[in-house]
């Protein structure tokens, strides 16, 4: 099983993507700990809890594979709108897409460095992206008798 805390998470079409940054010794750990102790066929049930929502949540039974993609902070723009429902009104928000990244990994690191620091790290590579692709397409049977022999769910839509 995999715990995944309040995941930087990318959608395409060519794959979903767990990401992080981290220094190059954290992610060549992390890179051993997947090749050497995961299951043969890195097949993983895989929670993730994001911290807005406050729950876990299964999101099924997923094939992890280490891969290089492209540098994603540097794609980031200078914007990025968030919706909120603020009183009964939709409310647009816009903020720097690289301080949304920067202050998450603040907080993951308790505030020990500042957001310039950090986004210093990864332009300089002291911090390094770290992504892993998921994929559970062919899992949904995997992740139905899952969900309801261990989670106890008797629901319809699991890993839809």
């Amino acid at each position: 099983m995999a715990f995944v805390h309040d995941p930087f998470s990318m959608d395409g079409p060519g794959g979903s993507f767990l990401m992080n940054w981290g220094t190059p010794g954290a992610n060549e750990t992390v890179h051993a700990y997947i090749v050497k102790n995961c299951p043969r066929d890195r097949v993983l049930h895989t929670f993730t809890f994001p911290v807005k929502r406050g729950v876990w949540y299964y999101i099924g039974a997923q094939k992890w594979v280490v891969k290089d993609i492209f540098e994603v902070w540097s794609t980031l723009g200078d914007r990025v709108s968030l919706r909120s429902l603020i009183r009964g009104s939709l409310t647009l928000i816009f903020v720097k897409a690289k301080e949304v990244v920067t202050g998450k990994l603040q907080r993951r690191c308790n505030r020990r460095l500042s957001q310039q620091e950090i986004a210093e790290m990864i332009q300089d590579g002291r911090l390094q992206q770290f992504c892993i692709e998921v994929s559970g397409r062919s899992l949904k049977d995997v992740s139905r008798a899952f969900a309801k022999t261990s989670l106890g769910y008797e629901g319809g839509n699991v890993a839809q």
